[in-house]
């Protein structure tokens, strides 16, 4: 991780200390936050002058006291607490008790999932502990074990801690339309020290021009540059990218944007975001509402159709209207569908308006291909086009007849 070294000042009211910056930066200010409140009961367990271990409830941390750490037996507990570190990964904890002498150092140990350092690196994780005034301590020295997925440091006293990233992707994931672009930049959560030398401090993430020059290589699913199918990303003038969506949703959705970003030590690093692109099957009238289309067409003429086959002895039949539904909550471009037509049968005593209606899921592909699949069997493909579906081969049925048709659906 980078953190940057640079002069030392203090803030112009002589409070929260300030970072000299690189040329072309405003100064970067410490910024205390507000003490995390507590979330659950606190796992505890006694632990004497023989050492012992304590891990959180949910796994996540766990606390290795040595032998001679301790001169008489202690409650040593740890209790989740709201997490408002800089730059946090996954909870907080507050460790006790507060005040606690050891002889020798205490270990922790943060454990972390895939999920948690999306947008960072795992070399890129660190440990911070919040002082007394609100600000957040750095611990650098620490031991990453990839493969276990572990953060260890070792302690000197118990406090509030939490695992934190000094450079991430922001943001680390992001939801868009087909078409729509999104900006990404490096974030990095400086080092500021402050007057008095000893203690570093972290400072109030911030994108850094600085650390985006670091970043190169960017990539759409392994593709440098990306391509129409999974969209493109860009590097702007700022050296933020910039992500466009392609025009129809892709088949691997959400894509990896990646950068590969260069530690000081040389060491190459990749930072992924997941961009999910929606399906833009249409513009629901509300939030979690189907997206609705009209018939149009059927077999290429408008309605009403009354070209239908029919039996000499048959009434005529003809189609007046239909709607086609298509529900894809979660944007993912698959989904459930259903399908109504209605058509109007001519008799002696009368026109009968009748209707006929399937249901069943859909998927959707690149360059706006569907798929239906039919709630108790058989299946039928269609496109989507500039908010318009046609459907091929669908097996429309009225009283009279059933053949396959194409339908063209136009959006309500």
């Amino acid at each position: 991780m980078l953190l940057l070294l640079a002069a030392c000042g203090s803030g112009s009211d002589g409070g929260s200390p300030t970072q000299e910056p690189p040329p072309g930066q405003e100064p970067v200010e410490a910024v205390a936050t507000a003490v995390g409140d507590a979330l659950e009961p606190a796992v505890t367990q006694s632990i004497g002058p023989a050492g012992g271990v304590l891990e959180s409830a949910d796994g996540a941390l766990r606390i290795e006291v040595p032998a001679g750490a301790l001169a008489d037996e202690q409650i040593v507990s740890i209790q989740p607490i709201s997490n408002h570190a800089h730059g946090k990964i996954g909870g907080a904890f507050r460790l006790g008790p507060e005040g606690v002498s050891f002889a020798v150092p205490v270990r922790l140990s943060f454990r972390f999932t895939p999920e948690q350092i999306l947008g960072t690196a795992a070399p890129l994780l660190r440990v911070v502990s919040q002082d007394r005034d609100g600000f957040w301590e750095l611990h650098e020295d620490l031991q990453l074990d990839a493969e276990a997925k572990t953060v260890s440091v070792d302690i000197q006293h118990f406090s509030d801690w939490s695992l934190m990233s000094g450079v991430q992707l922001s943001p680390q994931s992001a939801t868009v339309k087909p078409g729509e672009t999104v900006s990404l930049s490096v974030v990095v959560c400086e080092r500021v020290q402050p007057d008095d030398l000893l203690t570093p401090l972290i400072a109030q993430c911030q994108p850094s021009t600085v650390i985006r020059n670091l970043a190169r290589n960017w990539s759409v699913n392994g593709s440098s540059g990306g391509n129409a199918s999974v969209g493109t990303v860009s590097v702007q003038e700022d050296r933020a990218a910039l992500y466009t969506a392609p025009a129809t949703a892709p088949q691997s959705n959400p894509v990896a944007v990646s950068a590969e970003y260069a530690e000081l030590q040389g060491e190459l690093v990749m930072l992924v975001a997941n961009i999910r692109v929606q399906s833009g099957l249409c513009t629901p009238a509300s939030p979690g509402a189907p997206c609705l289309f009209n018939l149009a067409e059927f077999n290429g003429q408008a309605l009403p159709y009354e070209g239908l086959p029919r039996e000499t002895w048959e009434n005529p039949e003809t189609i007046t209207s239909g709607r086609l539904s298509l529900s894809d909550f979660d944007g993912d471009g698959a989904g459930t569908w259903s399908l109504r037509h209605v058509w109007v049968e001519s008799k002696p005593s009368g026109d009968l308006e009748q209707f006929m209606q399937l249901a069943g899921d859909f998927t959707s592909e690149s360059m706006g291909r569907l798929n239906f699949t039919v709630l108790g069997g058989g299946a039928f493909t269609g496109t989507l086009q500039q908010n318009t579906v046609t459907i091929e081969d669908y097996p429309l049925t009225t009283k009279n007849v059933s053949v396959p048709a194409r339908l063209q659906f136009r959006e309500n």
